[in-house]
């Protein structure tokens, strides 16, 4: 670590962190393993979640009580309006509702702010992207341009600024989306209680059980963002020493490269959700073995594991455990394809290794494979 973190704090927390951000300076760093954190930045980075994720929660079960206690105390002033619509009269809860919107407005941007601290925290302790991926802007913009010609899901997709000026729609929706299914699941609770329990009672449970409710989509919601800012920081350094050693070996075995593309295309990350470290790491190795990047036809992968020797068998075993893995979550998908190749006796890695090794590498313990 050589650069001083920029000096561009603008509040409380700010300041406090730059406290750590300086002494991240002084801490040794494995030259040979970059891409694992040290303590410190395991400390802090751990520290920054567990400090965003408490508050998140925590502003979830405000929001809560933020809505139902005023209702209480002046119901009057949350009274249903009555409104003629086509010569039909309704009673619509016009303040409820224009109040609802005003807290969500306010949460969604408290909790954008207390993504954006975290995402910058775990960013500039670990020096990245300038130690890291000295491209991560062409990265970046090359990932928007792909992903709206492709019908594919993923967070990130959304959008995500390293230093954090936030875009300007992408996490505000991802937000919104996970208050509204907090809000869909209490309506669905709201139908089925409803049909044993009074008014009153009602009312009452629906809103002791929001709490818990709105505080968990809150936690998880700034979980997705933080986890996905870590894997940003590790995934770079990780995926060129991978790719680089499978280089080293396999470079010039004409039994090897073909099929690279094919395995690629088994676990499912040449069709699946885009992510930056998915992203990168194709990237990587079309450029470092000189690949086409077009996708294969696909489907003849355990077919042509069959006629290969062993020690081609076990290299690829080996990129499909780390495609699967570097982007921090084993997906369904991902766990019945490694689980068919097990059954195969492609796999020699057992479910609960790769578990650990998924373990380790959220940790921020490296991706060894």
């Amino acid at each position: 670590m050589s650069t001083r973190p920029p000096d561009n704090n603008t509040g409380p927390l700010d300041h406090l962190s730059m406290r750590y951000l300086r002494q991240a300076l002084e801490m040794p760093h494995p030259t040979d393993e970059p891409y694992v954190l040290n303590e410190f930045e395991s400390r802090v980075v751990r520290r920054t979640k567990n400090f965003v994720l408490t508050l998140s929660a925590l502003l979830g079960a405000l929001g809560v009580l933020a809505f139902f206690l005023p209702q209480q105390k002046w119901p009057d002033t949350f009274s249903t309006t009555s409104v003629a619509i086509l010569g039909q009269s309704y009673e619509l809860a016009l303040v409820n509702s224009l109040y609802a919107l005003l807290l969500v407005y306010l949460e969604v941007n408290v909790l954008l702010w207390l993504g954006g601290w975290g995402v910058k925290m775990i960013m500039e302790v670990c020096q990245f992207p300038r130690a890291h991926d000295a491209q991560y802007e062409r990265h970046i913009q090359a990932l928007a341009d792909e992903t709206p010609t492709k019908s594919r899901a993923g967070l990130f997709r959304l959008g995500l600024d390293p230093y954090l000026t936030m875009p300007r729609w992408g996490l505000p929706i991802f937000f919104l989306l996970n208050i509204l299914k907090a809000s869909f699941i209490m309506l669905v609770i709201q139908l089925v209680l409803g049909q044993f329990l009074d008014e009153y009672t009602l009312r009452q449970t629906v809103g002791l059980l929001s709490v818990p409710i709105y505080a968990f989509w809150n936690g998880w919601a700034a979980w997705q963002v933080l986890h996905e800012a870590q894997i940003r920081v590790m995934a770079p350094t990780t995926i060129r020493e991978f790719v680089h050693e499978l280089h080293e070996e396999w470079g010039k075995n004409d039994q090897f490269f073909p099929i690279i593309m094919e395995a690629l295309l088994y676990t499912s990350i040449l069709k699946g959700p885009v992510s930056y470290a998915h992203f990168l790491l194709t990237e990587t190795i079309v450029d470092r073995f000189g690949l086409s990047a077009d996708v294969p036809p696909g489907g003849h992968f355990t077919e042509q594991l069959i006629t290969l020797p062993l020690p081609v068998r076990r290299s690829l075993e080996r990129l499909v455990v780390f495609a699967s893995l570097v982007d921090g979550r084993l997906s369904w998908v991902e766990k019945r394809r490694l689980r068919t190749l097990r059954q195969k006796g492609f796999l020699t890695y057992s479910a609960s290794e790769i578990q650990r090794i998924s373990t380790d590498y959220n940790q921020g313990r490296g991706l060894w494979v």
